[in-house]
């Protein structure tokens, strides 16, 4: 007989699956997971690419560069709490950590009344947006004053709503920022994901469009092209929305097993994106949705980020970062991690990247361990 998990444990799986804590075999035993070794790619030993290690908190997530403030700023959600209460702490707060790109000492801390998971930013605005996975709202802050401005999306009724009917989600995962229009977009991954579109000037709310299944997870803007690409976890989808009907227009296969991220070459005409489960990263032309190109890269493959010639891609299980040659798909390096690898932020392709790295944790969802950002090199 199957057995049932608890609410507990799907409610966890849903969130680690929106922070991307991954695999879709077994969910709920993801956090106890053994990094596995890349397959038929010669490594090189953590210390030739670490060029600057810094332990900053438990639950780093994403990090971002602002050119303004010659900062890197790295969301931390400072745990989960005790893993008894069933809220799992999403009545508690976090922080924005202020790091020195060359040092990567804390410059400054940014407290918040909500955990903070994802982050886009506004350079042209010097604004900050921040997502709050369990707490189902976003943050706007102004690097410049720290002024904020908070968004619920979602009220308390309906989250006693979802609770009572055992329904996760929708919660904000990925943000990405049009700044020619200062529209914030944020997938909302859930048991019935949506996307928000959100004015980015005031922090309201301009539209919620649904019909994206279970577990939409990855996004890509393409402001010129008038298109928002949306991954879809459980179906291994890319769907294709309209910018300005705000409609889907198409639904394509990404050709991988549980597609989490996305990065767009609008000029190539290019998508890419990341298969947890299959390891990859697959390349689908974005005029007609065909796979042109599937790059082998490492287990629990999750975030990518296009540079001037370099794709990076962090192999969370694999406990790697790849390097691809971005006109030819090239394998360059496989650089070994220390622990296990999530999210990237990059300056200049001659700076190398940095990246936020993950302590295993137990089986109540628990470290006592910081999390830690790392600046490689290739």
């Amino acid at each position: 007989m199957t057995k049932t998990p608890s609410r507990r444990a799907r409610v966890l799986q849903g969130a680690f699956i929106a922070l991307g804590l991954v695999t879709l075999s077994a969910p709920w035993a993801v956090a106890n997971e053994q990094p596995a070794q890349s397959q038929g790619v010669e490594q090189q030993s953590v210390s030739d690419h670490i060029v600057g290690h810094k332990d900053v908190d438990q639950g780093l997530y994403e990090l971002v560069f602002s050119p303004s403030q010659q900062s890197i700023y790295v969301a931390a959600t400072g745990g989960f709490g005790k893993g008894a209460s069933d809220n799992y702490g999403e009545g508690e707060g976090g922080s924005i950590y202020r790091l020195d790109p060359q040092t990567l000492e804390i410059k400054d801390t940014i407290k918040l009344d909500q955990k903070p998971f994802g982050l886009a930013l506004n350079e042209k605005t010097h604004t900050l947006f921040v997502g709050h996975t369990l707490d189902q709202s976003v943050t706007a802050i102004n690097l410049d004053d720290n002024t904020r401005h908070h968004l619920a999306l979602a009220t308390d009724a309906e989250k006693a709503r979802a609770k009572k009917n055992d329904v996760f989600g929708p919660n904000p995962r990925q943000l990405s920022v049009d700044e020619q229009s200062n529209t914030l977009y944020v997938t909302g991954v859930g048991d019935k994901s949506v996307l928000w579109v959100i004015n980015g000037d005031d922090l309201t709310l301009t539209d919620t469009i649904e019909g994206f299944g279970v577990w939409a997870t990855g996004l890509a803007v393409d402001h010129d092209g008038g298109r928002i690409y949306v991954s879809t976890m459980k179906d291994n989808a890319v769907r294709v929305v309209d910018m300005d009907s705000h409609k889907i227009i198409a639904k394509w296969p990404t050709g991988g097993d549980g597609p989490l991220n996305l990065a767009l070459d609008s000029d190539k005409h290019q998508l890419y994106v990341t298969n947890a489960n299959s390891g990859n990263v697959t390349v689908l032309d974005t005029e007609n949705g065909k796979a042109v190109d599937t790059l082998k890269s490492g287990d629990g493959a999750l975030a990518l980020m296009l540079t001037d010639d370099r794709l990076y891609v962090t192999n969370r299980k694999a406990q790697t970062v790849t390097l691809f040659d971005r006109e030819s798909h090239k394998l360059l390096d496989t650089i070994r991690t220390p622990l296990m690898p999530n999210s990237l932020a990059a300056i200049s392709d001659a700076t190398g990247a940095y990246v936020t790295l993950k302590q295993k944790l137990d089986e109540n969802h628990q470290t006592d361990k910081p999390d830690s950002v790392i600046h490689i090199k290739p």
